[in-house]
């Protein structure tokens, strides 16, 4: 009798191993919102000193990483992925010249919009929308920024202070 109890919780355990294993391979557990930086600051191995702003939805995580001095940064974007599955999933990062000088919009068809800055054409306003419904965004001209758009926004038109339009780099991806 004891030895039916112990051959059936191998078995139980054993197959809880199992789904485990299936599970993982299938590549359905992404990271959950609340460890996206510390994951990305460990796949990118980004220095733990580094600053972070981040733009978050349902569908999408962007996160801009950069030096004290604003001389360097990095970026991590994270998608959510359709189907059965939980959290959120790498989908583009590294290093880019245009983010540290200018904006760059990087732009995930279906999912949004990311724009990525250190700021340092001095952003403050962001307008999004036609002439019949604009939105405005307002953004910190001193800060870096990182915020999310939906993928039908519409134009997007920012500002300096002065009022003067700031060139936006976009980025395509194929997801």
């Amino acid at each position: 009798m004891k030895l039916e109890k112990i051959s059936m919780l191998c078995g139980i355990v054993v197959m809880i191993l199992l789904a485990f294993l299936i599970i993982w391979q299938a590549d359905i557990l992404g990271v959950s919102a609340g460890r996206l930086e510390e994951d990305a600051r460990e796949n990118q191995q980004i220095d733990s000193d580094w600053k972070v702003v981040q733009g978050m939805n349902e569908d999408m995580c962007a996160m801009l990483f950069y030096d004290e001095d604003k001389d360097s940064c990095a970026y991590s974007i994270y998608l959510t992925r359709e189907g059965f599955s939980f959290g959120y999933f790498f989908g583009k990062g590294g290093t880019d010249a245009y983010m540290r000088d200018n904006v760059e919009a990087v732009v995930f068809e279906d999912m949004g919009i990311a724009l990525l800055s250190l700021n340092q054409d001095k952003v403050c306003k962001i307008v999004i929308g036609d002439e019949a419904e604009e939105n405005v965004i307002q953004v910190n001209p001193e800060e870096p920024f990182a915020i999310i758009l939906p993928i039908d926004c519409g134009e997007i038109t920012m500002y300096d202070a002065q009022e003067s339009v700031v060139t936006l780099y976009d980025t395509y991806t194929g997801v």
